[in-house]
C-alpha cells in the first residue's frame, strides 16, 4: 500500500492542534502577569531604599584629572630633558606679525601687510610679552598668534633699541608665562635650546638644540653695542624674540640674532635674561628706561695711547670731559682721569663700563678707582638719571 501526504491535509492538523491549545496559553499569561505584579509591589520598595541610601552617600563626581595623571607618559627614549623643557615652554611662545601701511598704486587705497615677522615669549600671565624691538620696529599694527591659534592685536608698552628689546601687551589673562633664570649663573656647556618660528609662522615652535658656547659676547649692531650669550642652537630669521632655554625649561635668554657669513655656522646670540628682566620691568613701570649716569666723556686706552700720552698705566678708560652738574664733577673726577675700576671690577673698555653702570640704580653709590697722574685715587659716586 502506497501512502500519500497532502499538504492540506498537514495544515488542518497544524491549525486544529494550535487553536485546542489558544485557552492554555491565554490562562498561563493572566497567572504570569499576577505573579509579577505580586512580587514587584513586594520588593520594589526596598530596592529604591536601598538605591538611595547608596546614592546619599556616594561623593559628587570629581571631574578633573587626578594629579597623578596630569604629567604626561612618556616611553623611556622619550623621557629626555629635551622633551621636558620644549614641552614646558612651548606654550609661551608667540608668533609677532609686524604689519605696516601700504599703497597699493593699482586699486588706489591703502591697506596693511605684513613686513616682518619673529617670535616673543609671554612673561606675565596678565598679558605682557617680551620680544626684539627689531621685530617691531616701525610697525602701524602688531598681531600676536597664541599657541593655540588665535590671533591678537598687541599694544607696544615700550620700546629700548639700545638693548634691542621691547614689551607688548595684549587683551588676555590666565596665559602660560615662562620662567626666567639667572644668567649669571649660566655655565659654558650647558644644554641650550631654542624655540621660536623660524621663516614665519609656517614653522611655528620650532625648536633647535645645542649648548651654550660663549658668555658677554660683545658685538657692534649698526651703531649699538651688545653683550650676548653665545649659543651653537640653530636660531633663524624669525627666531628673533624668542627664547633660549636650559634643560629645566627656565629662560636664559632672547634669541635676537646670528652671524650671517658664508662658511659660518652655529653663531647665534642671545640677550642674557638678566639684562631682559631689568629692561623689561622698567618698560612696563616707566614705558622707558631709566638708565643710571655718569656724566664724562672718555676714551679707551692700548699701550700705543699711553705710550703717547706717557700715561701711568696702559689700561683703562682716560676721562676727556666732565659734565658740569654731572654725577662724576659732584664725586671731584677731572679730565685726564684714568677709570680703572669700578666696585673690584677691572674696566678696560667702553663697553665693560656700560655693561657695569647698567646693573645698578639711579641713586645707588659705588666706589671707582681712578689714576691721577701717577697716585691712585679711590672716589664715590652716587648715579643720577641719565638725560
Amino acid at each position: 500500500m502506497r501512502c500519500v501526504f497532502k499538504m492540506d491535509s498537514f495544515d488542518n492538523y497544524q491549525r486544529k492542534s494550535s487553536k485546542n491549545k489558544m485557552p492554555v496559553y491565554f490562562i498561563m499569561i493572566i497567572m504570569g502577569m499576577v505573579i509579577g505584579g505580586f512580587l514587584v509591589s513586594f520588593f520594589l520598595p526596598d530596592i529604591l531604599d536601598r538605591r538611595e541610601s547608596l546614592n546619599g552617600d556616594r561623593p559628587p563626581v570629581d571631574w578633573e584629572i587626578p594629579e597623578e595623571h596630569e604629567e604626561p607618559e612618556y616611553y623611556e627614549y622619550q623621557n629626555t630633558a629635551v622633551v621636558k623643557a620644549a614641552e614646558k615652554v612651548t606654550p609661551s611662545v608667540v608668533g609677532i606679525t609686524n604689519m605696516a601701511v601700504a599703497y597699493d598704486f593699482f586699486q588706489g587705497d591703502s591697506r596693511l601687510q605684513e613686513v616682518a615677522g619673529g617670535s616673543g615669549v609671554i612673561i606675565d600671565s596678565a598679558g605682557y610679552i617680551a620680544t626684539n624691538n627689531h621685530v617691531i620696529a616701525d610697525a602701524d599694527e602688531i598681531v600676536v598668534t597664541l599657541y593655540n591659534g588665535e590671533e591678537l592685536i598687541a599694544e607696544v608698552i615700550g620700546t629700548d633699541p639700545a638693548t634691542d628689546l621691547a614689551v607688548l601687551k595684549i587683551e588676555q589673562t590666565g596665559l602660560p608665562a615662562a620662567s626666567f633664570s639667572d644668567s649669571d649663573k649660566v655655565l659654558v656647556g650647558e644644554l641650550a635650546i631654542a624655540i621660536g618660528n623660524p621663516l614665519g609662522l609656517a614653522f611655528q615652535h620650532s625648536v633647535t638644540v645645542g649648548y651654550i658656547s660663549a658668555l658677554q659676547r660683545s658685538m657692534r649692531i649698526g651703531e649699538q653695542n651688545f653683550s650676548f650669550i653665545q649659543t651653537d642652537a640653530a636660531i633663524n630669521a624669525g627666531n628673533s624674540g624668542g627664547p633660549l632655554v636650559n634643560a629645566v625649561g627656565e629662560v636664559v635668554g632672547i634669541n635676537t640674532a646670528k652671524i650671517n657669513i658664508t662658511g659660518v655656522e652655529g653663531m647665534g646670540f642671545a640677550i642674557p635674561s638678566n639684562t631682559v628682566k631689568k629692561i623689561v620691568n622698567d618698560l612696563i613701570e616707566h614705558g622707558r628706561i631709566i638708565r643710571p649716569w655718569i656724566g664724562i666723556y672718555i676714551r679707551e686706552i692700548d699701550e700705543k695711547i699711553a705710550e703717547e700720552m706717557q700715561l701711568p698705566v696702559g689700561y683703562g678708560l682716560i676721562v676727556e670731559e666732565v659734565i658740569s652738574g654731572g654725577p662724576a664733577q659732584k664725586a671731584g673726577l677731572e679730565p685726564r682721569d684714568i677709570i680703572t675700576d669700578i666696585e673690584g671690577e677691572k674696566i678696560q673698555t667702553f663697553d665693560r663700563l656700560r655693561e657695569v653702570i647698567n646693573q645698578y640704580k639711579v641713586g645707588q653709590k659705588v666706589n671707582i678707582k681712578i689714576m691721577r697722574k701717577d697716585t691712585e685715587i679711590e672716589v664715590g659716586l652716587i648715579f643720577e638719571e641719565m638725560p
